[in-house]
């Protein structure tokens, strides 16, 4: 059996003061994995799970636009409207099922109808059942509880999970409120039981642990929508031909009807402006009616939101946030640990990709699976 467990929003730097007693344990360590861009939750784990960035799965964010319409997509509660059986094909989800090899998933985002999971549990199906206004640590118990469950009953081959709790708290208390810090202690302790729990019903397994990504302070705010309201294009804004679409993030999404040259005008306009670090025009050979012209970075510690003139906004009281590109701000990037019959222990590794995680267990489970990214050979154990 193979476990990969997802703990939402953890940058590494925060986790270094935990990784000794992991490493300790025998766990192998990737002191940093660099995320997406934008380094978003949705974006991050289709990454994960596809070992493919955005331009094969074009789950570009968690808010996403339809560029034929300029309809904006949010993708939480698994969005209905958008067709993603391209997507599911390329989870390694589909590469087991092809081999026979059954999974289990819990809390992983945009795996509803995916009919390559064997015993799903959405997020937004957990949701229902709880009644409190703040559901995230009962979230995380029925993650732990559905994943120790499958664990025992030795009838999958692969458990997928997330755990949210550390990610609403910093976007609620700041990264590093006491009550976030103090969640990521419950966190391990999560991970420590379902180690147990593989150690007493699994003769054989191998367990991984990483985070989507990190978070940044927020300091100040940024409405492009506003701006463009403003600017030589408010027509265009008003006739639904242009729109920057994002949700509370470090990055937003840039949409347009427009022609090259209007975007390129557009993009060069925004540059200027004080808070934005640069704007990305994207090249992208695959089609789909969900890619962006261009993604706006902004600087650190500006959090952006597509709201449009006479909106109020809604992340004012908002702490901590990502969706930054995580090569210009490196708190963004999470980590990596591993352990089981087929990893190697105690080995440290300065730095992977998450696109990585997908093949290396592919390798693990000894299966083709087709994505771009790379396997993380240095922590497989060679057979003896």
């Amino acid at each position: 059996m193979n476990v990969l467990v997802s703990l939402d929003g953890i940058g590494y730097k925060i986790f270094e003061r935990y990784a000794q007693k992991f490493i300790n344990n025998g766990y192998s360590y990737c002191h940093k994995l660099i995320t997406t861009f934008p380094s978003v939750t949705f974006n991050a784990h289709a990454t994960a799970i596809t070992g493919s960035k955005h331009d094969k799965h074009f789950v570009f964010d968690n808010v996403i636009t339809d560029s034929k319409t300029l309809e904006r997509i949010s993708l939480y509660g698994d969005h209905s409207l958008i067709d993603k059986d391209d997507l599911h094909k390329q989870t390694l989800f589909h590469s087991l099922s092809k081999h026979s090899l059954t999974s289990s998933c819990i809390h992983w985002p945009l795996t509803s109808g995916n009919t390559y999971i064997d015993y799903l549990i959405t997020e937004a199906n957990s949701k229902k059942s709880i009644q409190e206004p703040n559901p995230v640590y009962s979230l995380d118990n029925i993650a732990l509880n559905k994943t120790i469950l499958a664990i025992q009953s030795s009838s999958v081959d692969f458990v997928a999970s997330r755990f949210v709790g550390y990610d609403a708290l910093a976007h609620k208390y700041g990264k590093d409120f006491d009550e976030a810090i103090e969640y990521i202690q419950l966190l391990v302790d999560y991970i420590a039981q379902i180690y147990d729990a593989l150690l007493k019903f699994q003769a054989s397994f191998n367990l991984i642990i990483f985070s989507d990504h990190g978070q940044s302070d927020v300091k100040s705010f940024f409405y492009p929508n506003q701006i463009l309201g403003q600017s030589p294009w408010n027509q265009n804004l008003y006739n639904d031909q242009i729109r920057f679409v994002g949700d509370g993030s470090g990055s937003l999404l840039f949409y347009s009807l427009l022609d090259d040259q209007e975007n390129k005008k557009i993009i060069s306009y925004f540059t200027n402006f004080p808070e934005v670090s640069d704007f990305a025009y994207i090249e992208c050979k695959n089609y789909s009616r969900y890619k962006p012209v261009g993604i706006l970075n902004l600087n650190p510690n500006v959090c952006g939101e597509d709201i449009m003139a006479g909106e109020q906004p809604q992340y004012e009281d908002m702490k901590s946030l990502h969706g930054y590109n995580p090569t210009t701000v490196d708190e963004m990037n999470g980590f990596l640990v591993c352990i089981g019959s087929q990893i190697e222990r105690g080995k440290w590794i300065e730095q992977e990709k998450i696109e990585n995680i997908a093949p290396t267990l592919a390798s693990l489970f000894q299966i083709p699976h087709h994505c771009d990214g790379k396997v993380i050979k240095e922590i497989i154990r060679e057979n003896e």
